[in-house]
């Protein structure tokens, strides 16, 4: 499954800490993982400069689906992709590893474009459209992302 999701992230191990009383990793620490252990917002082109510019994105849905535990001492690795994009909204999911490749968790979120002067949102400018829009299409070459997806964006 992982040849689907061509946008990797970093590794995590999951600590004491991450760890729920039922000795696995807690839930909400598989959507910050999701969430904090990749570059791909900054690639996406959602920089540090562009958020001095006044723009940034919010989540509007995320749906997690939780497939094998993971346990403190283990690592996992995230991967991504681009599913689709229209002018104000990004459709993006991912998928998590365990060390032996099965996938722990399956993820997919809405995100929206938005003017922070307003806080509402926005078209995005046409340089962010057109690298999502390429990223979607590399990554569209990976074939169908191998899960039902339940989120969908005109």
């Amino acid at each position: 499954m992982k040849d689907k999701f061509p946008y990797s992230g970093k590794p995590a191990v999951v600590t004491k800490e991450m760890c729920d009383m039922n000795g696995h990793m807690n839930v909400v620490h598989y959507y910050h993982i999701f969430s904090e252990y990749t570059d791909l917002y900054h690639d996406m082109g959602f920089s540090h400069d562009y958020f001095e510019k006044g723009f940034s994105s919010f989540t509007l849905e995320t749906n997690l689906s939780y497939l094998k535990e993971i346990k403190e001492g283990e690592e996992c690795y995230p991967y991504y992709r681009i599913i689709n994009v229209n002018p104000k909204l990004i459709h993006y999911g991912g998928i998590l590893l365990t060390e032996e490749g099965a996938v722990s968790a399956t993820y997919e979120t809405v995100e929206v474009h938005v003017d922070m002067t307003t806080r509402k949102s926005s078209k995005m400018p046409e340089w962010l459209l057109s690298n999502l829009n390429t990223m979607k299409e590399e990554h569209a070459q990976a074939g169908d992302v191998g899960f039902e997806l339940r989120l969908k964006i005109k």
